[in-house]
């Protein structure tokens, strides 16, 4: 697995048949994706833990219960179909998919550095 790091400090793990080429469009539609996360999702779903902001490793099944939560406006009232659309969804599955996972080494360590 092919390891890449923004300037947030947040791990992406592309497989490593995936051409460079194709992971730099990746890494790009990630960090879009954290933007939205941050801007969206953040403020309910980012836990601090001991001063250190830990973003949570959403699964797939998570991600899909998300898209039919907002494909049919049911999430809450602060995240309705205006706020965020399908399509800022699949960004931010994006993100999750290719985020590193916060047990993973790697991840750990640069929450350490923080």
């Amino acid at each position: 697995m092919m390891q890449c790091t923004s300037q947030q400090k947040i791990v992406y793990i592309f497989p490593d048949a995936m051409a460079p080429d194709i992971q730099k469009d990746y890494e790009k539609q990630c960090k879009k994706g954290y933007i939205l996360y941050q801007i969206n999702c953040a403020k309910c779903h980012t836990k601090n833990i001991n001063g250190k902001n830990i973003i949570p490793d959403f699964t797939i099944e998570k991600i899909s219960a998300y898209e039919i939560r907002v494909a049919n406006a049911l999430h809450s009232d602060s995240l309705t179909e205006e706020r965020i659309t399908a399509e800022e969804l699949g960004i931010i599955s994006t993100f999750f998919t290719y985020k590193a996972r916060n047990s993973s080494k790697d991840s750990l360590k640069l929450l350490n550095k923080k």
